[in-house]
């Protein structure tokens, strides 16, 4: 079956339409349980404008705006879900039912060790409302952290088949954080992802920004990202599959994020 210009174009405009359905679904949950929350553990949200949504040395956006939301609830025992949702842009012009939102249910734990130092574990979901690059690519990953008060935080995962490509991936990121006031803070990270079997490349990446809490709920940040190939083009690893992200070139990102 065929689909004709103006139908695929319907479908295009339905699949919009649930992105946004959905992060409204994600703002009446967070109200319709927050006094639930309140009597057996802690819910939180959040919704955020940004001007790119780059991903471990790469952009999911095309460099173009996103909206993203938030909602995680943690229990006293310390297990902790929620999800996350964004919309993306993986440049795949030309494909059919193309990706236009990225959803990320996740289920951890939480341990504190001692006053200073604290772990956790989770499990994530990648799901697409569409394909990438005509291909159905949702994922599994998984995470191990480890967090020195708040100022130095250790993440390390992997998935087994990353995009669905059939191969694993491997991601390490250090970022250090400090506070010059109680409303401002300075933060960076350094990460290394290793993707070159999924994505032909290796990306090694950094972050360096400024956040700036102007109330309880509501916060700026200004951030430079910045990248390179840990690979070179002979050591690309060859794929039929066409999503390879131009790696991230000195680029800075605004940002402003809501809380409840």
């Amino acid at each position: 079956m065929i689909l004709c210009y103006p139908c695929t174009q319907k479908f295009k405009l339905r699949l919009r339409r649930l992105s946004y359905q959905l992060l409204l679904l994600l703002l009446i949950l967070t109200y319709s349980i927050d006094c639930f929350a309140e009597l057996t553990g802690k819910l939180s949200s959040s919704f955020t404008g940004a001007t790119d949504y780059i991903w471990r040395g790469y952009s999911k956006s095309d460099g173009k705006p996103v909206l993203q939301a938030s909602i995680d609830y943690e229990f006293k025992s310390g297990i902790y879900l929620g999800s996350f949702v964004s919309a993306v842009n993986f440049a795949d012009h030309g494909f059919d039912n193309r990706s236009t939102a990225e959803f990320r249910p996740y289920l951890g734990f939480a341990y504190k060790l001692s006053d200073d130092l604290r772990f956790n574990t989770a499990w994530t979901r990648y799901i697409y409302d569409g394909k990438i690059f005509g291909q159905v690519s949702d994922y599994n990953e998984f995470y191990l952290y480890g967090h020195f008060r708040d100022l130095l935080t250790v993440n390390l995962n992997f998935s087994e088949n990353s995009y669905q490509q059939n191969h694993m991936s491997f991601n390490s990121e250090i970022t250090g954080r400090y506070p010059i006031t109680e409303s401002i803070e300075i933060s960076s990270t350094f990460g290394y992802n290793d993707q070159r079997k999924v994505l032909r490349y290796d990306y090694l990446y950094w972050t360096s920004g400024l956040t700036v809490h102007f109330s309880r709920n509501i916060g700026i940040d200004v951030r430079y990202y910045g990248g390179s190939y840990a690979s070179s083009e002979k050591e690309a690893s060859f794929s039929q599959w066409q999503f390879h992200p131009h790696v991230v070139d000195n680029r800075v990102v605004f940002s402003i994020t809501v809380g409840f």
